[in-house]
């Protein structure tokens, strides 16, 4: 089994090169391809390029064109030098990973033909475990719930339908729908069967539109619940990002996503815009009072 990690790194470079630096040693990956997605900071691919060797290759994007964009410009990028991998493990630099948990997945995803993506429990820095490590695909009516504060306190029993219960993690392997892109296993064959990881997304969705594509074709996705992933969550997204806009670009990706893959209506777009708006007006409450607790 060829295995190549794709890293994308944006502005995160003491992450990454903690990062590659270890998993280096692991005899199970073959190939590390780190994308730097266009950093900001100044000297930053000078020092991901310390990392280059025989078997780590640093390059930079030809723009920031978001979390999906970069995964596949890794991926492109190993299929214009004709190396050809069984499974792609892609990852965030922010993490941390045994080589074992590594070989427990792919021999789980070997194992089972309809088996497209796979991923270890996701734990947070303290070793609990992270409720989003897997959910169930966002359909019209629980982004309606998530659209503001105010309905998801009074649909709070809504929204814990669209996740797994604690029961349900107790399995070793938990067939999910949706899983978090912090890190999983996805085989190289059906990753270009289904055309890629879509760009058409900046941030956020990107795992949805994932899911949906891998169950229009009778894929599953595997929550390895035996094994386990620390997701630091470096908050990268956060520095770079004020609030406001993650919000505008969460709602653009939203929209998309929904027109495309859940085929939304006129009357549902307009009940998104209309929720938009009441979650603009729930923010000039809202982040003052954050503000006022952060200090």
């Amino acid at each position: 089994m060829k295995v190549a990690v794709i890293i994308v790194n944006y502005n995160d470079a003491e992450d990454t090169l903690k990062y590659v630096k270890k998993i280096t040693e692991y005899e199970t990956i073959n190939r590390i391809v780190v994308v730097d997605n266009k950093s900001t900071t100044t000297g930053t691919f000078d020092k991901l390029k310390e990392l280059e060797s025989s078997k780590v290759k640093v390059i930079e994007s030809d723009k920031n064109g978001g979390y999906d964009y970069g995964n596949n410009f890794g991926i492109k990028y190993l299929d214009s030098i004709n190396e050809e991998f069984d499974y792609y493990i892609i990852s965030n630099p922010d993490i941390e990973v045994s080589e074992d948990a590594i070989k427990h997945c792919l021999d789980v995803i070997n194992s089972n033909d309809k088996i497209a993506v796979i991923s270890p429990r996701m734990l947070n820095k303290d070793r609990n475990p992270i409720r989003r490590s897997s959910w169930k695909i966002r359909t019209f009516g629980l982004d309606v719930v998530h659209s503001t504060r105010l309905l998801e306190l009074l649909l709070y029993k809504v929204l814990r339908n669209g996740e797994y219960s604690n029961k349900e993690y107790e399995v070793e392997k938990l067939e999910v729908e949706a899983i978090s892109g912090a890190f999983f296993v996805i085989k190289a064959n059906i990753l270009k069967e289904i055309g890629l990881l879509d760009e058409n997304v900046f941030l956020f969705y990107e795992e949805d539109i994932l899911a949906h594509k891998l169950r229009d074709r009778n894929y599953k996705t595997i929550s390895l619940n035996s094994e386990y992933f620390i997701h630091y969550e470096s908050q990268t997204i956060g520095k770079s990002l004020s609030y406001y806009r993650k919000m505008k670009q969460m709602f653009k990706s939203k929209m998309y996503y929904h027109k495309t893959y859940n085929k939304i209506n006129l009357l549902q777009i307009s009940l998104f815009h209309i929720l938009n708006v009441c979650r603009k007006l729930e923010l000039l409450i809202e982040i003052p009072i954050r503000k006022l607790l952060n200090k």
